[in-house]
């Protein structure tokens, strides 16, 4: 327990970053010394990945001994994202190719299982096909309930049981009659808590298979008398949205998340579905912010969810099946103060729990819960050697477009400064339609705070997390609303004080790449620099040279029309920022992967080339990577570069106080 504490101390007092102790570079590129960690289900075992140059790697260690009992890697570049015990002793783990952390090369994802010891290593997943596990079955240890999907069935799946030893398939007839004549069909499949085949999605496509305002999914469900029904909705919405999240602790009620129900504001609220009534009951719905997460119980059933506009919240459904639950969990979290914790995993008569605390200044930490004799133990940090106490606070912030949009972002604050008038890096997310920026620890963003630099992050329009409506309001808006939204937070930080107008740069990578090169010469004064990382400067060069759509000529064209506008073709220079640079009047510091697949590094050679001819000023860094930097000792020089192009054209960071 004193390990705790101490932490939970450092946690809440803010140290100073001097030059004295100054957190070095190396700290904020370092890979992840635990990415996950889960307890076998008789908590003989604990199975946990780690980062290692260019691999995420697997190794098995007996909880007691601490002894290594098994190590798995898959080579250069293959990566080990996901892992799960399939009974007692049999782990089940995929293995994918990644080059760069935002990477779009085919992952050739390969699914394997093997013993505690390393032994019986066996080959799953079929070739040209994919497995997807939906239930350990706990009543027959040498099988598991999959979905198999064919590449060449457009996301349709059929039900198997597979024996996680031999690797044999045994094709489950057990799916909606009616879904038979569309296409794809079944895209996928529930069980409930007593592992039989409750729930089907139906996916139809329509007429236009590149476009999807005509798609439609469906969700199925059989009936107590053990026939398959489509779920009704009183939809407002032409194609509302629906997702399965689980089953209630009696088995008898179902919850899932939609927007069905909503005109306009259309965060995904929670909906719980009563078998014996067939009523449907919405039970939680955030203003602004869709469901995020889900909360499961000890039995797989679901207890809460989450939501996160700003700061994360939690929603228990609390009722008296789910007092217990819901008071161990809160039990949790009041040990851990001033931390947001998960648990990872559990054993199967719930004595022991992997639990992983992480917040704002903490990337995460793992502890063993011993629940029999109320002990807990720590057992490692994501990040070795991390200080939380000189880590940056971040801060949640929103206000309105331009045009009325009630938007949210984050601020990562510099330990103690004054907070007015600091040097600010203006850092937008990539994708951009769905990803989003969350309240937690960001190595980069933290990276530039430890040197005194306010970092302001923004979910612009067409960002996930906030509603369909909010989704859409960036399509057509890539290189318009979506930069405004931008520019108009960088205002927002100016105008309130906190940030000061004459030391704003912006850096983002891949969209936020994009961004950068568009934000610089939409307003060449409100900037006095940019460092474009990963991005692409020309339009038409960049979705013609990339990986995205292959040689699908439709998609291509859909995807032009989602960014631009019906009159894409025409508007494609207004949303290519090298057809504007002559308005730059800021250095650019270009940055960019030989091996990007994503974003071909034709891209900066081209930007390269258009600044040369305009005589503008740029610095460049090019290193043999993908799709932003992973090797250590090169995310170590690209962020000294970064401070130094910093320091040269908006000065150095805010100096702590003394």
């Amino acid at each position: 327990m004193k390990k705790i504490y101490l932490l939970l101390t450092l946690a809440f007092f803010v140290g100073s970053t001097s030059a004295s102790n100054e957190i070095p570079l190396e700290q904020f590129a370092k890979h992840a010394k635990f990415v996950n960690m889960q307890l076998s289900p008789t908590g003989k075992y604990i199975a946990f990945t780690y980062e290692e140059n260019s691999e995420t790697k697997l190794a098995v260690m007996e909880r007691k001994t601490k002894k290594i009992t098994a190590g798995f890697a898959d080579g250069e570049n293959r990566h080990i994202d996901y892992f799960e015990w399939l009974n007692d002793e049999r782990l089940g783990m995929i293995t994918q190719t990644r080059i760069g952390w935002l990477d779009g090369v085919n992952p050739e994802p390969v699914w394997l299982a093997a013993n505690a010891n390393g032994k019986k290593r066996k080959v799953l997943s079929k070739q040209r096909s994919s497995l997807n596990m939906i239930s350990r079955l706990k009543d027959d240890p040498k099988h598991v309930l999959v979905l198999k999907r064919h590449f060449a069935d457009q996301g349709k799946v059929k039900l198997h049981k597979l024996n996680i030893y031999t690797g044999k398939l045994t094709y489950i007839s057990d799916t909606p009659e009616s879904a038979k004549h569309t296409k794809p069909g079944i895209v996928g499949i529930g069980v409930d808590l007593e592992d039989n085949v409750r729930f089907a999605y139906e996916y139809d496509r329509g007429k236009d298979e590149i476009d999807d305002k005509d798609d439609r999914i469906s969700l199925h469900y059989k009936n107590n008398q053990g026939f398959w029904e489509r779920l009704r909705l009183s939809a407002v919405r032409a194609n509302p949205n629906i997702n399965l999240l689980g089953m209630s602790a009696k088995n008898d009620k179902f919850y899932f998340t939609s927007n069905h129900d909503q005109a306009e504001s259309d965060s995904l609220g929670l909906f719980e579905f009563d078998f014996k009534s067939n009523k449907i009951s919405l039970i939680y719905r955030h203003a602004d912010a869709d469901i995020g997460g889900t909360i499961y119980g000890k039995q797989d059933q679901v207890i809460g969810v989450t939501a996160q506009a700003g700061y994360p919240e939690v929603f228990y459904i609390d009722n008296e099946e789910n007092k217990q639950e819901i008071s161990f969990r809160k039990s949790v979290n009041s040990t851990f103060k001033g931390e947001y914790t998960s648990i990872t995993s559990s054993t199967s008569d719930q004595s022991l729990y992997i639990i992983n605390t992480w917040n704002d200044r903490n990337p995460g930490t793992f502890f063993l819960y011993d629940k029999k004799r109320g002990k807990i133990t720590y057992q490692g940090d994501r990040i070795t050697g991390l200080d939380s106490k000189q880590m940056a606070r971040v801060e949640p912030f929103s206000f309105k477009a331009r045009d009325g949009l009630k938007m949210y972002g984050y601020l990562t604050v510099p330990n103690n400064v004054e907070e007015k008038n600091l040097p600010m890096v203006v850092y937008p997310h990539g994708g951009p339609y769905g990803p989003r920026d969350n309240w937690r620890w960001d190595n980069r963003a933290q990276m530039l705070a430890s040197r005194g630099y306010l970092v302001l992050q923004v979910n612009f329009r067409g960002s996930g997390g906030y509603g369909e409506d909010f989704a859409e309001a960036g399509h057509g808006e890539y290189g318009q609303n979506m930069i405004e939204d931008i520019i108009d937070a960088t205002k927002w930080a100016t105008s309130s004080g906190i940030a000061d107008p004459e030391r704003v740069c912006i850096h983002g990578v891949s969209y936020g790449g994009y961004a950068t090169g568009m934000a610089v010469v939409r307003e060449p004064d409100l900037f006095k620099c940019g460092i474009p990382d990963a991005g692409f400067y020309d339009i038409e060069l960049q979705w013609l040279k990339a990986d995205s759509f292959g040689s699908n000529n439709d998609a291509r064209e859909w995807f032009f029309q989602r960014m631009m506008g019906a009159d894409w073709k025409t508007d494609m220079k207004n949303h290519s920022s090298i057809d504007s640079m002559d308005k730059l009047k800021v250095p650019l510091l270009i940055v960019h992967g030989s091996e990007d697949v994503r974003v071909p590094i034709i891209n900066a050679y081209k930007l390269e080339e258009k600044l040369k001819e305009l005589n503008k000023p740029y610095e460049k860094i090019y290193k043999k990577e993908g799709h932003g930097f992973t090797k250590e000792e090169n995310r170590v020089e690209l962020y000294s570069k970064i401070l130094e192009f910093l320091n040269k054209n908006i000065g150095p960071g805010a100096k702590p106080k003394s």
